[in-house]
Protein backbone atom coordinates (compact mmCIF):
# COMPACT_ATOMS: atom_id res chain seq x y z
CA UNK A 1 0.00 0.00 0.00
CA UNK A 2 1.76 3.39 -0.94
CA UNK A 3 2.24 5.51 2.17
CA UNK A 4 2.70 9.34 1.81
CA UNK A 5 6.03 10.87 2.39
CA UNK A 6 5.79 13.44 5.40
CA UNK A 7 7.94 16.50 6.01
CA UNK A 8 8.54 14.72 9.75
CA UNK A 9 9.81 11.33 7.49
CA UNK A 10 12.63 13.93 6.07
CA UNK A 11 13.48 15.42 9.03
CA UNK A 12 14.04 12.35 10.53
CA UNK A 13 16.41 11.06 7.72
CA UNK A 14 17.75 14.84 7.36
CA UNK A 15 18.47 15.02 11.31
CA UNK A 16 17.02 18.33 11.77
CA UNK A 17 13.18 19.43 12.76
CA UNK A 18 10.41 19.24 10.76
CA UNK A 19 9.38 22.94 10.47
CA UNK A 20 13.05 23.72 9.01
CA UNK A 21 11.94 20.80 6.23
CA UNK A 22 9.21 23.34 5.21
CA UNK A 23 11.40 25.88 5.28
CA UNK A 24 14.27 24.22 3.20
CA UNK A 25 12.11 23.11 0.58
CA UNK A 26 10.98 26.79 -0.32
CA UNK A 27 14.74 27.56 -0.21
CA UNK A 28 14.00 30.15 3.02
CA UNK A 29 16.57 32.49 3.56
CA UNK A 30 16.82 31.32 7.29
CA UNK A 31 17.74 27.84 6.30
CA UNK A 32 22.17 27.67 5.34
CA UNK A 33 22.55 26.80 1.89
CA UNK A 34 24.15 23.42 3.64
CA UNK A 35 20.78 21.93 5.27
CA UNK A 36 18.96 23.57 2.52
CA UNK A 37 21.05 20.82 0.30
CA UNK A 38 20.51 17.89 2.62
CA UNK A 39 17.11 18.10 3.27
CA UNK A 40 16.26 18.24 -0.46
CA UNK A 41 18.93 15.51 -1.16
CA UNK A 42 16.46 13.47 1.58
CA UNK A 43 13.57 14.36 -0.02
CA UNK A 44 14.48 13.48 -3.27
CA UNK A 45 15.98 9.98 -1.54
CA UNK A 46 12.77 9.19 0.29
CA UNK A 47 10.80 9.84 -2.92
CA UNK A 48 8.76 12.98 -1.95
CA UNK A 49 6.36 14.79 -3.59
CA UNK A 50 5.08 18.39 -2.92
CA UNK A 51 0.85 17.63 -2.84
CA UNK A 52 -0.97 20.41 -4.77
CA UNK A 53 -4.45 19.23 -4.16
CA UNK A 54 -3.59 19.97 -0.03
CA UNK A 55 -2.11 23.18 -0.81
CA UNK A 56 -5.24 23.98 -2.72
CA UNK A 57 -7.22 22.97 0.75
CA UNK A 58 -5.08 24.80 2.96
CA UNK A 59 -5.47 27.84 0.56
CA UNK A 60 -9.37 27.28 0.00
CA UNK A 61 -9.51 27.25 4.45
CA UNK A 62 -7.88 30.48 4.66
CA UNK A 63 -9.37 32.02 1.44
CA UNK A 64 -11.05 34.90 3.63
CA UNK A 65 -8.02 35.70 5.98
CA UNK A 66 -7.73 39.34 5.84
CA UNK A 67 -3.82 39.25 7.19
CA UNK A 68 -1.60 41.27 5.51
CA UNK A 69 0.79 39.63 3.07
CA UNK A 70 2.77 42.63 2.11
CA UNK A 71 3.83 45.08 -0.70
CA UNK A 72 4.44 44.36 -4.20
CA UNK A 73 6.44 46.73 -5.89
CA UNK A 74 5.31 48.27 -9.08
CA UNK A 75 8.60 49.80 -10.75
CA UNK A 76 7.59 52.72 -13.62
CA UNK A 77 10.00 54.84 -15.55
CA UNK A 78 7.61 57.43 -15.52
CA UNK A 79 6.09 60.25 -13.55
CA UNK A 80 2.48 60.33 -11.74
CA UNK A 81 1.64 63.48 -14.13
CA UNK A 82 2.57 60.83 -17.69
CA UNK A 83 0.23 58.27 -15.95
CA UNK A 84 -2.77 60.78 -15.99
CA UNK A 85 -2.41 60.86 -19.75
CA UNK A 86 -1.89 57.22 -20.48
CA UNK A 87 -5.04 55.64 -20.49
CA UNK A 88 -3.92 52.10 -21.26
CA UNK A 89 -1.32 51.61 -18.36
CA UNK A 90 -3.65 53.23 -16.25
CA UNK A 91 -6.38 50.66 -17.09
CA UNK A 92 -3.00 48.01 -16.33
CA UNK A 93 -2.41 49.96 -12.89
CA UNK A 94 -5.81 49.65 -11.30
CA UNK A 95 -6.42 45.77 -12.53
CA UNK A 96 -3.07 44.84 -11.09
CA UNK A 97 -3.44 46.84 -7.68
CA UNK A 98 -6.90 45.65 -7.89
CA UNK A 99 -5.90 41.34 -8.25
CA UNK A 100 -3.05 41.88 -5.72
CA UNK A 101 -5.44 42.83 -2.90
CA UNK A 102 -7.60 40.27 -3.35
CA UNK A 103 -4.28 38.08 -2.56
CA UNK A 104 -3.96 40.72 0.67
CA UNK A 105 -1.06 42.17 -1.10
CA UNK A 106 -1.16 46.28 -1.76
CA UNK A 107 0.51 47.10 -5.02
CA UNK A 108 3.00 50.28 -4.17
CA UNK A 109 4.29 52.34 -7.52
CA UNK A 110 7.99 53.22 -7.72
CA UNK A 111 9.43 55.86 -10.21
CA UNK A 112 13.19 54.47 -11.10
CA UNK A 113 14.38 57.34 -13.18
CA UNK A 114 12.61 59.90 -11.11
CA UNK A 115 15.29 62.65 -10.03
CA UNK A 116 18.11 61.81 -7.32
CA UNK A 117 16.78 57.99 -7.85
CA UNK A 118 19.14 55.43 -8.63
CA UNK A 119 19.61 51.40 -8.51
CA UNK A 120 21.30 51.17 -5.94
CA UNK A 121 18.89 53.80 -3.30
CA UNK A 122 15.94 52.10 -4.65
CA UNK A 123 17.41 48.42 -4.23
CA UNK A 124 17.85 49.93 -0.84
CA UNK A 125 15.02 51.44 0.27
CA UNK A 126 12.53 48.11 -0.93
CA UNK A 127 15.05 45.86 0.91
CA UNK A 128 14.25 48.14 4.00
CA UNK A 129 11.03 47.77 3.70
CA UNK A 130 10.77 44.43 3.36
CA UNK A 131 9.34 44.25 -0.31
CA UNK A 132 10.62 40.93 -2.44
CA UNK A 133 7.81 40.88 -4.98
CA UNK A 134 8.30 42.81 -8.18
CA UNK A 135 6.47 44.28 -11.31
CA UNK A 136 8.10 45.80 -13.70
CA UNK A 137 5.90 48.16 -15.69
CA UNK A 138 6.65 48.70 -19.42
CA UNK A 139 8.76 51.05 -20.17
CA UNK A 140 7.35 54.36 -21.39
CA UNK A 141 7.37 55.89 -24.14
CA UNK A 142 10.14 53.79 -25.62
CA UNK A 143 11.63 50.09 -24.94
CA UNK A 144 15.27 49.99 -23.67
CA UNK A 145 17.03 48.98 -20.49
CA UNK A 146 16.56 48.75 -16.65
CA UNK A 147 18.92 49.89 -14.56
CA UNK A 148 20.75 47.41 -12.75
CA UNK A 149 19.06 46.72 -9.36
CA UNK A 150 20.35 44.33 -6.82
CA UNK A 151 18.19 41.10 -8.22
CA UNK A 152 18.97 38.81 -6.23
CA UNK A 153 17.03 39.97 -3.25
CA UNK A 154 13.67 40.31 -5.10
CA UNK A 155 11.44 38.18 -6.81
CA UNK A 156 10.80 40.19 -10.36
CA UNK A 157 8.39 39.34 -12.70
CA UNK A 158 8.14 42.18 -16.04
CA UNK A 159 5.29 43.14 -18.66
CA UNK A 160 6.11 42.72 -22.28
CA UNK A 161 9.07 42.80 -23.81
CA UNK A 162 9.82 46.90 -23.85
CA UNK A 163 13.12 46.22 -21.12
CA UNK A 164 15.51 44.68 -23.21
CA UNK A 165 18.48 44.04 -21.05
CA UNK A 166 17.49 41.44 -18.51
CA UNK A 167 16.32 37.91 -18.72
CA UNK A 168 13.37 37.80 -16.50
CA UNK A 169 10.09 35.94 -16.35
CA UNK A 170 7.74 37.66 -18.51
CA UNK A 171 3.96 38.34 -18.75
CA UNK A 172 3.07 39.54 -22.35
CA UNK A 173 0.51 39.77 -25.14
CA UNK A 174 0.72 37.12 -27.47
CA UNK A 175 1.27 38.96 -30.46
CA UNK A 176 1.94 36.47 -33.02
CA UNK A 177 -1.24 34.98 -32.48
CA UNK A 178 -3.19 38.78 -32.17
CA UNK A 179 -1.89 38.71 -36.20
CA UNK A 180 -3.24 35.91 -37.44
CA UNK A 181 -6.59 37.08 -35.80
CA UNK A 182 -6.72 40.24 -37.19
CA UNK A 183 -5.75 39.23 -40.46
CA UNK A 184 -8.42 36.32 -40.95
CA UNK A 185 -10.84 38.99 -39.67
CA UNK A 186 -10.03 41.05 -42.36
CA UNK A 187 -9.96 38.59 -44.73
CA UNK A 188 -13.26 37.62 -43.11
CA UNK A 189 -14.76 40.87 -44.22
CA UNK A 190 -13.88 40.91 -47.56
CA UNK A 191 -10.51 42.06 -47.89
CA UNK A 192 -7.71 40.62 -49.60
CA UNK A 193 -4.60 42.81 -49.56
CA UNK A 194 -3.83 43.63 -46.28
CA UNK A 195 -0.72 45.91 -45.43
CA UNK A 196 1.20 46.60 -41.98
CA UNK A 197 2.27 49.79 -41.02
CA UNK A 198 5.20 49.16 -38.57
CA UNK A 199 7.63 52.20 -36.52
CA UNK A 200 10.84 50.89 -36.35
CA UNK A 201 10.97 52.09 -32.69
CA UNK A 202 7.44 49.40 -32.18
CA UNK A 203 9.97 46.81 -33.28
CA UNK A 204 11.25 45.95 -30.08
CA UNK A 205 8.41 46.80 -27.94
CA UNK A 206 6.59 43.54 -29.25
CA UNK A 207 10.33 41.92 -29.91
CA UNK A 208 10.15 41.58 -33.80
CA UNK A 209 7.05 39.22 -33.15
CA UNK A 210 4.63 41.39 -34.74
CA UNK A 211 6.56 41.98 -38.47
CA UNK A 212 7.50 37.95 -37.94
CA UNK A 213 4.11 36.63 -37.51
CA UNK A 214 2.90 39.20 -40.54
CA UNK A 215 5.57 37.98 -42.87
CA UNK A 216 5.00 34.13 -42.11
CA UNK A 217 1.59 34.94 -43.33
CA UNK A 218 2.30 36.20 -46.44
CA UNK A 219 4.71 33.28 -47.72
CA UNK A 220 1.67 31.48 -47.47
CA UNK A 221 0.19 33.61 -50.57
CA UNK A 222 1.12 33.08 -54.02
CA UNK A 223 4.41 35.33 -54.65
CA UNK A 224 1.97 37.89 -56.78
CA UNK A 225 -0.61 38.57 -53.87
CA UNK A 226 2.11 38.89 -51.32
CA UNK A 227 2.85 42.72 -49.50
CA UNK A 228 5.23 44.29 -48.32
CA UNK A 229 4.73 46.31 -44.76
CA UNK A 230 5.77 49.71 -44.39
CA UNK A 231 9.12 49.65 -41.47
CA UNK A 232 10.38 52.48 -41.80
CA UNK A 233 11.43 55.24 -38.94
CA UNK A 234 8.62 56.99 -36.76
CA UNK A 235 9.82 60.28 -38.63
CA UNK A 236 8.87 59.30 -41.96
CA UNK A 237 5.57 57.65 -41.83
CA UNK A 238 4.11 61.06 -43.62
CA UNK A 239 0.86 60.98 -45.56
CA UNK A 240 3.33 61.44 -48.61
CA UNK A 241 5.22 57.93 -47.80
CA UNK A 242 1.91 56.61 -46.42
CA UNK A 243 0.21 57.34 -49.69
CA UNK A 244 2.75 56.23 -52.24
CA UNK A 245 2.76 52.56 -50.33
CA UNK A 246 -0.91 52.63 -50.61
CA UNK A 247 -0.61 53.05 -53.97
CA UNK A 248 2.22 50.93 -54.92
CA UNK A 249 0.95 47.93 -53.00
CA UNK A 250 -2.51 48.09 -54.76
CA UNK A 251 -4.09 47.96 -50.90
CA UNK A 252 -7.88 47.38 -49.61
CA UNK A 253 -6.83 47.12 -46.22
CA UNK A 254 -4.71 48.04 -43.34
CA UNK A 255 -3.12 47.06 -40.15
CA UNK A 256 -2.01 49.93 -38.06
CA UNK A 257 0.70 49.53 -35.00
CA UNK A 258 0.81 52.92 -33.97
CA UNK A 259 -0.46 56.27 -34.38
CA UNK A 260 -3.88 55.79 -35.27
CA UNK A 261 -5.58 58.54 -35.34
CA UNK A 262 -2.60 60.58 -37.31
CA UNK A 263 -2.33 57.70 -40.20
CA UNK A 264 -5.99 57.20 -40.41
CA UNK A 265 -6.18 61.15 -40.82
CA UNK A 266 -3.78 60.49 -44.02
CA UNK A 267 -6.06 57.97 -45.38
CA UNK A 268 -8.76 60.39 -45.54
CA UNK A 269 -7.16 63.12 -47.00
CA UNK A 270 -5.56 61.15 -49.62
CA UNK A 271 -9.18 60.78 -50.29
CA UNK A 272 -9.43 57.21 -49.49
CA UNK A 273 -13.05 55.95 -48.16
CA UNK A 274 -13.42 54.01 -45.01
CA UNK A 275 -14.25 51.24 -44.94
CA UNK A 276 -15.44 50.37 -48.63
CA UNK A 277 -12.62 51.72 -50.23
CA UNK A 278 -9.95 50.34 -47.25
CA UNK A 279 -10.19 48.66 -43.85
CA UNK A 280 -8.37 49.69 -41.22
CA UNK A 281 -7.96 47.80 -37.91
CA UNK A 282 -5.19 48.62 -35.12
CA UNK A 283 -3.01 45.66 -34.03
CA UNK A 284 -3.59 47.08 -30.48
CA UNK A 285 -6.59 48.82 -28.95
CA UNK A 286 -5.60 51.44 -26.57
CA UNK A 287 -5.98 55.27 -25.80
CA UNK A 288 -8.24 57.06 -27.55
CA UNK A 289 -9.36 54.35 -30.12
CA UNK A 290 -12.54 53.55 -29.79
CA UNK A 291 -13.95 53.54 -33.41
CA UNK A 292 -11.20 51.54 -34.55
CA UNK A 293 -11.77 47.62 -35.61
CA UNK A 294 -8.62 45.70 -34.03
CA UNK A 295 -7.34 43.60 -31.42
CA UNK A 296 -8.22 44.10 -27.94
CA UNK A 297 -4.94 42.86 -25.64
CA UNK A 298 -6.99 42.34 -22.45
CA UNK A 299 -4.14 44.58 -20.78
CA UNK A 300 -5.93 43.78 -17.52
CA UNK A 301 -5.34 39.90 -17.64
CA UNK A 302 -1.95 41.22 -17.89
CA UNK A 303 -1.64 42.78 -14.88
CA UNK A 304 -3.46 40.32 -13.19
CA UNK A 305 -1.17 37.30 -14.85
CA UNK A 306 1.73 38.95 -13.32
CA UNK A 307 0.63 39.47 -9.93
CA UNK A 308 0.00 35.92 -9.76
CA UNK A 309 3.39 34.76 -11.02
CA UNK A 310 4.94 37.32 -8.73
CA UNK A 311 3.00 35.61 -5.60
CA UNK A 312 4.01 32.13 -7.29
CA UNK A 313 7.35 33.04 -6.99
CA UNK A 314 7.20 34.65 -3.13
CA UNK A 315 5.70 31.40 -2.39
CA UNK A 316 8.68 29.06 -3.47
CA UNK A 317 11.01 32.00 -2.37
CA UNK A 318 12.30 32.13 -6.07
CA UNK A 319 14.74 35.64 -6.31
CA UNK A 320 16.93 36.92 -8.86
CA UNK A 321 17.13 36.93 -12.60
CA UNK A 322 16.72 33.28 -14.14
CA UNK A 323 18.85 31.67 -16.38
CA UNK A 324 16.09 30.08 -18.32
CA UNK A 325 12.76 32.71 -18.31
CA UNK A 326 9.47 31.83 -18.48
CA UNK A 327 6.47 33.61 -21.24
CA UNK A 328 2.98 33.45 -20.01
CA UNK A 329 1.06 34.98 -23.21
CA UNK A 330 -2.01 36.39 -23.05
CA UNK A 331 -4.68 36.23 -26.15
CA UNK A 332 -6.04 39.19 -27.69
CA UNK A 333 -9.46 39.04 -29.41
CA UNK A 334 -11.02 41.01 -32.20
CA UNK A 335 -13.47 44.15 -31.33
CA UNK A 336 -15.81 44.65 -34.27
CA UNK A 337 -15.72 48.57 -35.44
CA UNK A 338 -17.10 50.77 -38.27
CA UNK A 339 -13.33 50.94 -39.71
CA UNK A 340 -14.28 47.70 -41.52
CA UNK A 341 -17.34 46.61 -43.37
CA UNK A 342 -19.95 44.84 -42.21
CA UNK A 343 -20.02 40.93 -42.63
CA UNK A 344 -21.32 39.83 -46.01
CA UNK A 345 -24.06 38.48 -45.30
Amino acid sequence: MFQRVTLRDIAKDAGVHFTTVGLALRNDPRVTPATAARVQASARKLGYAHDAMLSALSLYRHRNSQRFAGVIAYVVTYSPEQLKANLTEQVVVAATAAHALTHNFRLESFQIDAPEMTAERLSKLLRARGIQGMILAPRLPTPGPMPNLEWEYFSPVAMGFSITNLTVHRVCPYHTHNVRVCLRQMRTHGYRRIGLILPREIYERNRGHVLGAYAAEQYLLPETERVTPLFVPNAQITKATVGQWLRDQQLDGVILSSMPLEIMGFIRELGYRVPDQLGVALICLYGQTENFAGIDEHVDQLGESAVDAVIGMIGRNEKGLPAHPHYTLIEGSWVERPTVRALPV
